[in-house]
C-alpha cells in the first residue's frame, strides 16, 4: 500500500514537473513571438506630416503712443518617410514655409516674412550597435522673389533656385537612441548655384560674376535632437550644422586666375546653420510654437553705407505664433496594414 501511495505521489510530481516545463517553454515561445512581433512592427515604413497656418494681427486707431496696423500669416508644412530593417536605416523629409505681412501705410504694403523649402535624405548601414556608415544629400532654396528695400526703391536679391544650395557627404552617424543623432564627415561637398544673372552679378552668395557657381569641399558635423514631453503635448526639435571648407579660393576653387583667400579669412570660413522649434499642443487643431534660425556664412555678404563695401553678418530670425495645425502619422510593418501611431 505504501509502495502504491509513493508511486502515485511520484507520478503526480513528475506530471506537475512536466506541466511546469511545458508552461515555461510556452512562455519562452510566447516571449520570443512577442519580441519578434515587436521587431516586425518596429521595422518597416513610417510616414507622417504636419501642416499649419499661423496668424498675427495688430490694429491701431487714434492710439496716442503710436503704432502701425499690420497683419501677417505663415503657412508651413513638413512630411517625412522613414524606413528601418535590420541594419538598414533610411530617413527622408521635405519641408516648406511661406509667410506674408501687410503693413498699413508702408510704400510696399505686402512683404515676405518667411520663404524656404528644403529636401533631405540620409541612408545608413549599421556596422556597430549605435554606429552607422551613412551618406546624406540636402537641397534647399525658396519659392518666390526676395527684395532689399530702401526708402525709394527695392532690389531683387533672391528668387526660386537663385540661390540653390546642394550639400552631400559620406561619413559616420552615431545614433544612441531615437532622440539623438550625431553625423560627422571629412568628405563633404557644397555647391551654391545662382541662376539669375541680375542676382549673380551682385556676388551675394560667394560666387564671383560672371561665374554663377560657388564650389566647396570640406568637413561637416550635424547634431540632431528631437523629443516629445508630457504626453506629446510639448515637443522640441533642434538641428545644428557646422561646415568647414578646405579650399582656399573664395570663388571658384578650380579657377587658378582668381586670388586666394587670406589666412585670416580662411580660418573664419566656417558655416553654421542652427534651427530649433519648440511646440506646445493646445488641442487637436490648435498649437503654439517658437522657432529660431541662426546662420553664419562668411561668404554671404550684405550691402553697407559704402556701395563699394559688403560685409558678412550673423543672420537670425525667430517666429512666435499661435495657429491651426494638423498632424498625421502612420506606419506599415512587415505583413501589416498601415496603421496610425
Amino acid at each position: 500500500m505504501k509502495k502504491i501511495f509513493f508511486l502515485l505521489i511520484s507520478c503526480t510530481m513528475l506530471q506537475l514537473s512536466f506541466a511546469q516545463v511545458e508552461k515555461q517553454i510556452a512562455a519562452e515561445a510566447l516571449s520570443s513571438a512577442e519580441k519578434k512581433k515587436l521587431e516586425d512592427t518596429t521595422d518597416g515604413w513610417k510616414f507622417g506630416g504636419t501642416g499649419g497656418v499661423t496668424f498675427n494681427q495688430a490694429g491701431f486707431k487714434n492710439w496716442a503712443p503710436g503704432g502701425t496696423t499690420s497683419f501677417s500669416f505663415l503657412f508651413n508644412a513638413r512630411v517625412f518617410a522613414d524606413y528601418k530593417k535590420k541594419n538598414h536605416l533610411l530617413q527622408m523629409w521635405a519641408a516648406g514655409e511661406y509667410g506674408i505681412q501687410f503693413t498699413k501705410g508702408d510704400q510696399y504694403k505686402f512683404r515676405k516674412n518667411a520663404d524656404r523649402w528644403e529636401i533631405f535624405a540620409k541612408y545608413g548601414y549599421r556596422i556597430y550597435k549605435p554606429l552607422y556608415v551613412a551618406t546624406y544629400a540636402n537641397l534647399r532654396s525658396q519659392f518666390a522673389k526676395s527684395y532689399n528695400y530702401t526708402d525709394t526703391a527695392k532690389y531683387l536679391i533672391a528668387r526660386f533656385a537663385s540661390p540653390l544650395i546642394f550639400e552631400g557627404a559620406i561619413g559616420l552617424d552615431y545614433v544612441p537612441n531615437k532622440y539623438i543623432s550625431l553625423f560627422a564627415s571629412p568628405l563633404a561637398a557644397k555647391v551654391t548655384f545662382v541662376g539669375d544673372n541680375s542676382i549673380a552679378a551682385q556676388n551675394l552668395y560667394g560666387n564671383v560674376f560672371p561665374s554663377k557657381i560657388k564650389r566647396e569641399f570640406g568637413a561637416v558635423l550635424i547634431a540632431t535632437y528631437k523629443q516629445d514631453f508630457w504626453k506629446q503635448n510639448i515637443s522640441i526639435a533642434s538641428v545644428f550644422k557646422m561646415y568647414k571648407n578646405y579650399l582656399r579660393s573664395n570663388a571658384d576653387p578650380f579657377d587658378a586666375t582668381l586670388p586666394r583667400e587670406s589666412k585670416e579669412h580662411y580660418r573664419k570660413n566656417i558655416d553654421i546653420d542652427w534651427q530649433t522649434t519648440l511646440g506646445f499642443k493646445v488641442n487637436k487643431f490648435l498649437s503654439a510654437s517658437v522657432f529660431t534660425h541662426l546662420i553664419w556664412d562668411n561668404d554671404v555678404t550684405f550691402p553697407t553705407d559704402d556701395p563699394n563695401i559688403k560685409t558678412s553678418k550673423l543672420q537670425f530670425r525667430d517666429i512666435i505664433g499661435v495657429g491651426l495645425v494638423y498632424q498625421s502619422n502612420w506606419q506599415k510593418g512587415k505583413g501589416e496594414k498601415p496603421k496610425k501611431f
